[in-house]
């Protein structure tokens, strides 16, 4: 190999080096970064993303729905969300062209990893200050894992988290009421009801006052029935598949509704699974506040309360002083994130 094939393949590597250190770099995506810059809006009109379709997002701007599309420059741009707008976005459009120019920084999203690759953001909804995460007590069934997911995505972004569980009119177990406790002991609140009964709909409508909610579950808990019990609607509602015991998707895009009594809520597909975006080990055990508060006095510092000796937090479970259920949520968090513990 003569001088300049190996002065060119040294360069072909520090290329790929460079490209590979630049993919690596996560400083550009931090939101502490991100922050600093200032925003300053243009003069075009400010309207609220209402719903996005495969034929366009929907802009309200004084109370009309106006179909606009993303400009060119907005698409262009190196991003690692999936979607570049999601309903509850600010954003600065040409009513006339009707076209969108930008997006206003958001102050809470709720999002979730692309379900195939995890290496994108999916946004499921922006601007929100409340998550009514929705469960019923059988078909389907309650996962405790995905509600504390949930949960550990509203901390992240400081918005409040409310536990729905719908279908309290069919017969339930006792473990029912044992998981209530467990997030009752959270200060987490939960709101019990039943769209065929009405039982505690006024409960639930009094905590969405005022507030941006999004409704979020499963497929088939009955996210849009409850909707069309707060804002006396009659959005398409479908029964639950009887052989599959699982809900059929019947929201197929995000809808942001205005509330009579103030505020607005979002309803939302149902999804199987929720991956927390950009996750790393550090950041876990803060959001599982019991576990946190009871892994300061562990012997070693720090501790993954995976198999360290004299760990506070596994003889705090043993003794179901914290319970399994949240404490597996938590393993499951850290063996789905691939980095060492630091």
């Amino acid at each position: 190999m003569d001088f300049e094939e190996k002065f060119s393949q040294k360069k072909r590597q520090t290329r790929q080096e460079r490209k590979l250190k630049s993919l690596k770099d996560r400083s550009k995506y931090k939101k502490t970064d991100q922050k600093k810059i200032e925003f300053e809006a243009p003069n075009s009109p400010r309207g609220r993303v209402i719903s996005v379709r495969s034929e366009g997002v929907l802009v309200e701007y004084k109370n009309q729905g106006i179909l606009c599309e993303l400009k060119g420059s907005l698409k262009k741009g190196r991003s690692r969300q999936k979607n570049l707008v999601c309903v509850g976005d600010f954003v600065f459009f040409e009513p006339h062209k009707k076209i969108i120019e930008m997006v206003e920084p958001r102050s809470t999203t709720l999002s979730r990893a692309e379900h195939l690759r995890q290496r994108k953001e999916q946004l499921i909804a922006a601007n929100v200050d409340q998550v009514l995460i929705c469960v019923s007590v059988a078909f389907p069934n309650i996962k405790p894992n995905l509600i504390d997911r949930y949960i550990a995505a509203c901390l992240r972004q400081k918005m409040k988290a409310v536990l729905v569980i719908n279908k309290i009119d069919l017969p339930h177990e006792q473990h029912i009421d044992e998981l209530v406790a467990v997030y009752e002991q959270l200060k987490i609140p939960v709101v019990k009801i039943s769209t065929m009964t009405d039982y505690g709909i006024d409960d639930l409508k009094d905590i969405m006052k005022g507030h941006t909610n999004v409704f979020t579950g499963q497929s088939g808990v009955g996210k849009t029935s409850i909707i069309n019990k707060i804002v006396q609607g009659n959005y398409r509602v479908q029964e639950v598949m009887a052989k599959t015991e699982k809900g059929s998707h019947t929201t197929t895009a995000s809808l942001l509704i205005p509330l009579k009594s103030g505020g607005y809520c979002i309803d939302t597909p149902g999804i199987k699974s929720f991956g927390l975006f950009g996750l790393e080990k550090k950041e876990i055990e803060p959001l599982f506040i019991e576990i946190h508060k009871t892994g300061k006095k562990c012997a070693f510092s720090p501790c993954s309360h995976t198999h360290e000796p004299d760990c506070m937090v596994k003889k705090a479970v043993e003794k179901g002083k914290i319970a399994w259920t949240r404490y597996n949520s938590y393993l499951s968090l850290i063996e789905g994130v691939k980095q060492d513990y630091e």
